[in-house]
């Protein structure tokens, strides 16, 4: 069973026994599972990200859930100051507006050696080795290998 609701300003009331059911039918309720991406949510998120931020994230599907920075750069030409926070900002954007579901992991990460940007990297599932192939993430984002890049 699932039951999704959003209460907004409940009432003393109306909060006193909805937590008297739930602890009645604590047994039968579990933890809800994570959010994960799916190839519908990933075009919805890729479709709201701005031109960079869409080009970079191709590229990371393209170079299989990794590329470095100095292969963005050739195709960029830019500095790639402020470029990830578009993956974030987009992300929560469209959970707010309830385009995707709250807690989806953001797509595309920075990863940073010694302070410096030095490449993107899709995130794995946490459970699995590193390995695009079976990574949710990746998987999700993979149509993209099909779509031109972005101009």
């Amino acid at each position: 069973m699932k039951i999704m609701m959003t209460v907004e300003n409940p009432t003393p009331a109306f909060q006193r026994d909805y937590l008297a059911l739930m602890e009645r039918h604590a047994a039968a309720i579990g933890p809800a599972a994570p959010p994960q991406w799916t190839p519908e949510l990933a075009k919805a998120y890729y479709a709201q990200l701005p031109p960079r931020a869409r080009a970079i994230l191709h590229a990371v599907v393209m170079g299989h859930g990794r590329i470095d920075v100095d292969e963005v750069r050739r195709f960029t030409g830019e500095n790639l100051r402020g470029c990830t926070g578009a993956f974030k900002r987009i992300l929560n954007e469209g959970a707010r507006q309830g385009l995707w579901p709250h807690g989806l992991p953001v797509p595309v990460l920075s990863i940073h050696r010694g302070g410096r940007l030095t490449a993107f990297d899709m995130p794995c599932s946490p459970d699995l080795p590193y390995n695009p192939n079976d990574d949710i993430v990746f998987k999700a984002f993979e149509y993209l290998v099909h779509v031109p890049a972005p101009q």
